[in-house]
C-alpha cells in the first residue's frame, strides 16, 4: 500500500511575511520536513533571524527584504531566489495586514494599503513565481493565507475582509488556470490566530469578545497549527488537491 508522502526534502519553499507569527512558523515547519527556505519581509532583521534558525536545523535558508506592494521588489526577490537556489517549488503568500476599526473610520490610504498587501501582493507574487515554475517545468505549489473573514465576513475589518475574500476567489481562478501546468493553488483561511498583529487587535474589548465567542473551541489558534496545513498542501500528499 502506498503511503502519503509529507516530505519536502530538497524542495525550495518561499514564504512572504515570514518574520513573525504564522509566516515564521511556516518556515520552521517546512524546514523540519526537509525544505530549503527563502523568507521575505520588509523588516530584514526579523527574517534574518528566522533564516539563521532554519540553518541550525540543517537546511539552507536565505532572507531578503520584500515589499509585496511593489512589483519591482517582488521581481528582485524571486530572481535572487532563482540565482542562489535555482528554483522555487512552493510559494506561500503569507504577507498580510489588517486594522481593527469601524468601516466608517477607514481612510482611502488605509484601505489602499490593506488591499495592496493582502490582495495585490498575492496576485503578483503568484504571477512572478508561476512564470518561473512553468519555464522550469516544476509541478509547483502555491498556498495563499486567507482568513475566515474572507469567507464569512466580520465587523471592524471591512477592507481586510474584502481583500481576503478576493484572495479566496483568486485562488480558485489561478487553480483552474494553472492546473494544466500541474501547479496546484490552494488557500488556508485561519480563524483568529495568536500572532503579534492579533495581540494588538485583542486589546480592543469589542473585538476580543467577538473573537472568543465565535471560536467554538474557546481559544485562539496557534501559528504552528496553521503551518501544519501548509506543509500538507506543499507536499506530494496533496498533489491532487
Amino acid at each position: 500500500m502506498t503511503q502519503p508522502n509529507f516530505s519536502l526534502t530538497d524542495k525550495v519553499v518561499l514564504v512572504t511575511g515570514a518574520g513573525k507569527g504564522i509566516g515564521k512558523e511556516i518556515a520552521y515547519a517546512c524546514a523540519s520536513v526537509g525544505a530549503d527556505v527563502v523568507v521575505g519581509s520588509r523588516t530584514v532583521s526579523d527574517v534574518e533571524q528566522v533564516a539563521a534558525e532554519v540553518r541550525q536545523m540543517g537546511r539552507r535558508a536565505e532572507a531578503w527584504r520584500l515589499d509585496v506592494t511593489r512589483l519591482p521588489s517582488i521581481q528582485e526577490f524571486v530572481q535572487n531566489t532563482l540565482d542562489v537556489l535555482g528554483r522555487v517549488d512552493v510559494l506561500v503568500n503569507n504577507a498580510g495586514y489588517s486594522k481593527v476599526q469601524p468601516a466608517l473610520d477607514f481612510t482611502e490610504e488605509e484601505f489602499d494599503y490593506i488591499v495592496d498587501v493582502n490582495y495585490k501582493g498575492t496576485f503578483f507574487m503568484s504571477q512572478v513565481v508561476a512564470r518561473s515554475m512553468i519555464e522550469h517545468e516544476i509541478q509547483g505549489r502555491i498556498i495563499n493565507i486567507s482568513s475566515q473573514v474572507g469567507i464569512v465576513g466580520g465587523p471592524l475589518r471591512a477592507p481586510y475582509s474584502g481583500a481576503k475574500g478576493a484572495v479566496c476567489q483568486l485562488t480558485k481562478s489561478l487553480a483552474a488556470e494553472w492546473a494544466q501546468h500541474e501547479i496546484t493553488v490552494n488557500a488556508v483561511a485561519p480563524t483568529v490566530t495568536r500572532t503579534p498583529l492579533t495581540e494588538g487587535a485583542m486589546k480592543n474589548p469589542e473585538f476580543r469578545k467577538m473573537a472568543l465567542e465565535k471560536i467554538l473551541m474557546g481559544r485562539l489558534a496557534e501559528p504552528n497549527e496553521i503551518a501544519a496545513a501548509v506543509v500538507y498542501l506543499s507536499s506530494d500528499a496533496a498533489r491532487m488537491v
